[in-house]
């Protein structure tokens, strides 16, 4: 069997990455023009919490292969071995749902922001069924019944609409 990959959604990436370059543009401007201390300092810290995030939104991802799941961050990365899984869980907190992945060593959490969820649980699920591995059901329902979260990609669109508007008024008198 492949090796499949998982990535946070291209509907939340792009919007993220055009609310980025906003507020980047703001910052540039409010730097080269009259822009108050205070506005300057909000936006740098603005800018840089959002180029962070962005950054890690762009290099999570979930591997899942004949081996185990491997799971990739900005900044770390960590191997989880099939026989090391003891548990399946599933979390749903309004739409937005988390596998939890337990190991004999923690547990490690998987977001319906990744592409293809339902695909990425049933891989998971897949490998461990069969075993003696607990499997809550609300993870299974997942597979056939995905929970659809588009509050965050209705965040990050109003937001630009919100910078759009502050750069309007910037550049108007």
């Amino acid at each position: 069997m492949s090796e499949g990959t998982y990535r946070i959604r291209r509907s939340f990436i792009i919007p993220l990455g055009i609310d980025v370059l906003l507020l980047l543009f703001l910052l540039i401007v409010s730097l080269a023009y009259k822009g108050s201390g205070t506005e300057k300092i909000v936006l740098t810290v603005f800018a840089g919490l959002s180029l962070l995030i962005f950054l890690e939104a762009m290099n999570r991802s979930v591997s899942v292969s004949e081996s185990g799941v491997a799971l990739k961050k900005l900044l770390k990365s960590r191997e989880l071995l099939w026989s090391d899984i003891t548990h399946v869980g599933c979390l749903k907190v309004r739409s937005r749902v988390y596998i939890l992945l337990t190991t004999k060593k923690g547990f490690h959490i998987i977001s319906n922001a990744y592409d293809s969820f339902s695909t990425l649980v049933g891989e998971i699920i897949r490998h461990l069924d069969g075993g003696k591995i607990e499997i809550e059901a609300e993870a299974r329902e997942q597979i056939e019944n995905p929970t659809r979260n588009i509050s965050d990609l209705v965040a990050v669109w109003v937001a630009a609409v919100v910078l759009l508007v502050i750069i309007y008024m910037k550049f108007t008198p």
